[in-house]
């Protein structure tokens, strides 16, 4: 009697936790911090106590690259009716010789398929004004709109892997671009407040 009552209880613990699992895993967030620099710019990046990543203010110019593998993504299809999944960013262009541009990438893992390495959405902070105060971080986001090459699913682990590319650019000392986090939402409002 204890056995069954036992494996009935694990059963309903089960069966409430699992939903909610699997709800909050629709949403993947990451500090700057948490990127993983490209070997070029070894020599260029600053993590911050505040959980951003920017270029070191001795550097005058250059290019820093940081890559963010997406896991714990569940495989996601499209919605169909308005709305989309969303990349969205908070990040720093403080104007003239900034800028940060932000990728989800799919990369096929069948070597030979012709489908290689898809960007799947693009946020580029030269696509808008500077806001009236360029030292602060401000939210950007896109809709992900765009399939792997012959997939159905936004993403489809089976036949692809997916990660964030982000590139900090600066072309003068005064320049001074920062990444702090990356989202990406399920849906337009699954990651509102």
């Amino acid at each position: 009697m204890f056995t069954k009552l036992r494996s009935f209880l694990w059963a309903l613990i089960i069966s409430a936790v699992v939903p909610l699992a699997a709800a909050e895993g629709g949403i993947w967030s990451a500090a700057g911090v948490t990127g993983i620099v490209d070997e070029d710019g070894l020599n260029l990046y600053k993590f911050n106590s505040t959980g951003s990543v920017s270029i070191k203010s001795s550097v005058i110019s250059g290019t820093l690259e940081l890559r963010y593998p997406l896991n714990g993504v569940p495989d996601l299809l499209i919605p169909q009716q308005g709305d989309c999944p969303e990349l969205r960013v908070n990040l720093r262009d403080t104007g003239t010789g900034s800028r940060v541009r932000v990728r989800l990438m799919a990369l096929s893992i069948f070597p030979g398929s012709g489908t290689g390495l898809t960007s799947l959405a693009e946020i580029d902070s030269d696509s808008t004004p500077p806001p009236a105060d360029p030292t602060q971080y401000r939210p950007y986001r896109t809709c992900i709109n765009k399939l792997p090459p012959g997939s159905e699913f936004l993403f489809d682990k089976a036949f692809f892997t997916y990660y964030v590319e982000a590139q900090l650019a600066k072309s003068n000392a005064t320049a001074n671009p920062g990444l702090m986090s990356v989202q990406i939402c399920p849906s337009q409002d699954a990651c509102d407040p």
